[in-house]
This record gives structure tokens, C-alpha cells and sequence, in this order.
């Protein structure tokens, strides 16, 4: 496995590719452990916890929206349905509602990888660079706080296209912007079905094992940490 040369433009992942979640799950943050309990959590029979997780999922599901306010809307619906289908947490409206304004507008929910900053800056030199990723209005904030949202050409975001990997859309829509040979770029994502929906299209890609649950690609070049693209490229 290797990479075809030349590289001249490069596709992020964001989630477990640049950053990770504080505590290691997106939505249950830091502050939702100030009032969750994760053993009377994880202590909730397994059909009834991913019923209520489904139920609440339709709040934060792949329609297109654009303002952080209407992010806030669709996670406080999120936290409120969880807390309604399972009693047994002990969570108010009142505090769904304060859970949720600690995800979208809380910085330190993420938590970027070592050296993230310099090598995206040193990679600029070098490669157009752009973003596909699932994510949510805020994340725009988030990279410019960290300092590395200049950095990107493009992004094909799912809240703004209304669609979430590895739904083609989002790649088509990413090499458009991109304006590259399919070809001439690479993807770098944590999730090897992800990295099978660019590759339909050409893309090149490379699967980061960021998260705990990773294992080795029998398909894609594997990186254990981000510095090490600078191997293969």
C-alpha cells in the first residue's frame, strides 16, 4: 500500500483525526457528568438505552442548518429526549438544557492532538488542504479559537450539504471545491468505510487509528498519530 504521487491536495476528518472529545465520547461531555452518573447510565438495559439514543439521534440527524442558536435548539431536544425516555439518569429540562449549551459553545470539548497546529501549518506550504467532516455549526469556532482555520481551502461540512459520509455527496462536493484530480489527493479519516466512499470516487486515503477502538487496515495505509502522514506524502 502506498501513495500514489503527485499529492497536491489533502482531505481532514476532524473528529479523531486533528481533535478528540475530552472524555472520549462527543456527547457525554464533561459537563454532563456533573449530573449523569455513568454507572446508573450504563447500568440501563441495552435495548432501552439505544431506544432512547435513536429517539433523541432525530434532533441532531443530517438536515441542513447554519447558526449555532439552531445547533443549540436541536442538542438541548437531544439532551431533553434523553432524559425523558430514561427517568432513571435523574435529569431536569433545566439542566438538558445547560448540558447542552456546554457542548456547542464549551472550546475545551475538544481536545486537539499533539502538534496539531504546526504540522497542518507545515503541510499549507506544501498541499491545498480541506475539511470533510459530520459535524455541527460550532466547529467553525472552535478551529478559528485554535488558530488553524486559515489554514483550510475548503470545507464540505454535513450541516451545511445535509448529507453525512461516506455519502458520495460529500466527497463529489469536496473535489469540486478542491478543483484537483480525484487522483492528486488524500484523505485521512478514522473510519474505514469513509475512507471506501472517497475511494469510489478516487481519492486516495489513509485511515488514522486515533481512536481506542482502532485496529489496522488490511486496506489503507494506517497512521497511529498525525505526524506520520508526513511518511507517506
Amino acid at each position: 500500500m502506498t501513495i500514489k504521487k503527485p499529492v497536491r491536495g489533502l482531505f481532514f476528518d476532524l473528529g479523531w483525526t486533528i481533535f478528540r472529545p475530552a472524555t472520549g465520547d462527543w456527547r457525554i461531555t464533561v459537563k454532563a457528568l456533573e449530573y449523569i452518573n455513568p454507572q446508573i447510565l450504563w447500568s440501563i438495559p441495552q435495548d432501552k438505552l439505544n431506544s432512547a439514543i435513536s429517539k433523541a439521534n432525530e434532533y441532531v440527524k443530517n438536515e441542513i442548518y447554519k447558526t449555532e442558536d439552531e445547533e443549540l435548539e436541536r442538542y438541548t431536544n437531544y439532551y431533553r429526549t434523553i432524559a425523558e425516555m430514561l427517568p432513571e439518569i435523574n435529569i431536569t429540562k433545566e439542566q438538558a438544557k445547560i448540558i447542552a449549551y456546554d457542548r456547542v459553545y464549551n472550546d475545551s470539548n475538544y481536545v486537539f492532538f499533539d502538534n496539531t497546529k504546526k504540522i497542518i501549518e507545515g503541510l499549507k506550504e506544501k498541499y491545498k488542504i480541506g475539511v470533510i467532516s459530520d459535524t455541527d455549526p460550532s466547529i467553525k469556532r472552535v478551529l478559528k479559537n485554535a488558530g488553524i482555520y486559515d489554514y483550510f481551502d475548503n470545507m464540505a461540512l454535513s450541516y451545511e450539504l445535509g448529507e453525512n459520509k461516506p455519502s458520495p455527496g460529500m466527497f463529489r462536493h469536496a473535489l469540486e471545491v478542491m478543483n484537483l484530480p480525484a487522483i492528486e489527493t488524500v484523505l485521512i479519516d478514522d473510519y474505514e468505510k469513509n475512507l471506501d466512499g472517497a475511494s469510489t470516487l478516487g481519492i486516495q486515503s489513509i485511515l488514522t487509528l486515533s481512536r481506542p477502538d482502532s485496529q489496522e487496515s488490511t486496506k489503507y495505509l494506517s497512521i497511529k498519530k498525525l505526524s506520520d502522514l508526513l511518511l507517506y506524502l
